[in-house]
């Protein structure tokens, strides 16, 4: 895969508060129960039992509106699933997609608070292949929250300056000398994460990490695992080399891993919780032949990534990106002003292109609150040779539409 560049941000968000013993009580509960429909033991027979696995059947992409408004999905057995999505909000973001017509798209926006998904895109692809659950696109700069988040736990202070020059589009070995008379800017953490500064991360991981130290964080992000959802979700993968350029690359998010819209917008949501991410959920209930409710969705924590510290440097870091850095003009006009005036928005941004076929990959991960609304978000776009539009339009559209109503051009 050939690259052409790698590009970041968000603001930082109050975590939630989750009571302990309530969700231990809660997933003691749930530990006997399945998620089609069947009856949990200790329950009464025929209440309806919490998803908490796999929905067999389950393919969120061929959702459709229903007569009563809501969106669902038949499945076997004469079973019926109600999904979360917000209609309106679905529909138009799919009409976007359409719009756009690209190769390749994957669109997810979650509630914060709670791991509902609300908008569920997917285009291109396989045929039968829901691209928000596979994790074929490359992470690309979106793979740096992985590495703050070692060099953060390694106590590498967001004060701290590196100095540097070079890695601009790709990253040489000459780029990972020091040399005071080439090293003419310096940046903080926050700094070269909102503007993507590949070599910043390549030296100072090459300096604290290692590659079993990003693998075990990445871990700790959910990456080799797939992500617990209602329908099957493919593991973003990793490998980390231990040779110094490739390494360095690694860390830089050059290559070498991979991601899910889906997981990237539990990345985001981490961040915006504190560290904790929830099990995300699209299934409201299901229904039996007779239309009786045989299970329900709900909110569970899935695991914590990072502690609440690293998780508001974090969110410290990704707020520069729409106001400064890379994910600017995403979200403001040509005159600078913002499309979303009012609301808190901020996320990391990705780009890398590869050949065979041809596909410039781009990504915004990231969070936005206001109007009474906290969203986390995942847009993944894949163009061909014919640019049609970048994530972070996209991304803010979405947004546009969620909290505005509609989506400007």
């Amino acid at each position: 895969m050939a690259l052409l560049g790698v590009v970041g941000a968000s603001v930082p968000f109050v975590a939630l508060r989750h009571n302990a013993d309530a969700q231990r009580t809660q997933d003691r509960d749930a530990s006997s129960e399945v998620a089609d429909g069947g009856v949990g033991r200790g329950r009464p027979r025929g209440a309806p039992t919490p998803i908490t696995a796999v929905v067999e059947g389950l393919d969120p992409s061929r959702a459709r509106r229903e007569r009563g408004g809501d969106y669902g999905v038949d499945l076997p057995g004469g079973r019926h699933a109600t999904l979360t999505l917000e209609p309106a909000w679905q529909r138009a973001t799919t009409a976007l997609l359409q719009r756009y017509a690209l190769p390749m798209a994957g669109v997810v926006l979650l509630d914060t608070a709670t791991g509902r998904v609300l908008v569920w895109a997917s285009r291109g692809g396989a045929p039968g292949q829901d691209i928000a659950r596979v994790a074929e696109a490359p992470a690309a700069s979106v793979f740096k929250i992985v590495t703050a988040s070692a060099l953060l736990e390694e106590g590498f202070s967001e004060r701290t300056p590196t100095c540097w020059s070079g890695g601009f589009h790709s990253l040489t070995l000459r780029d990972l000398m020091s040399n005071p008379s080439r090293d003419r800017d310096c940046n903080t953490l926050p700094e070269a994460f909102a503007r993507s500064i590949n070599t910043v991360f390549a030296r100072r991981a090459l300096e604290l990490l290692n590659p079993d130290r990003i693998q075990s964080m990445a871990r700790q992000w959910g990456f080799f695992e797939g992500v617990p959802f209602d329908a099957p979700v493919a593991p973003s993968e990793l490998t980390v080399p231990s040779e110094t350029l490739a390494f360095a690359r690694t860390a830089a998010g050059f290559w070498n891993s991979t991601l899910s819209p889906l997981h990237g917008a539990l990345l985001a949501q981490g961040i915006a919780r504190g560290g904790e991410m929830t099990r995300p959920w699209i299934v409201s209930s299901i229904q039996g032949p007779h239309g009786e409710t045989l299970a329900v969705g709900g909110e569970h924590v899935w695991r914590r990534a990072v502690s609440p510290e690293v998780a508001a440097t974090l969110g410290r870091a990704m707020a520069r990106t729409v106001s400064e850095g890379t994910g600017f003009h995403g979200f403001h006009d040509d005159a600078g002003r913002a499309y979303l005036e009012g609301i808190n928005v901020g996320g990391k941004t990705g780009t890398l292109t590869g050949t065979d076929p041809f596909r410039a990959f781009t990504w915004f991960v990231g969070n936005a609150e206001g109007a009474g609304r906290r969203l986390s978000i995942a847009v993944m776009v894949a163009n061909g040779p014919l640019w049609r539009v970048k994530a972070p339009t996209i991304a803010r559209q979405v947004l546009q539409i969620a909290l505005r109503g509609r989506a400007t051009d």
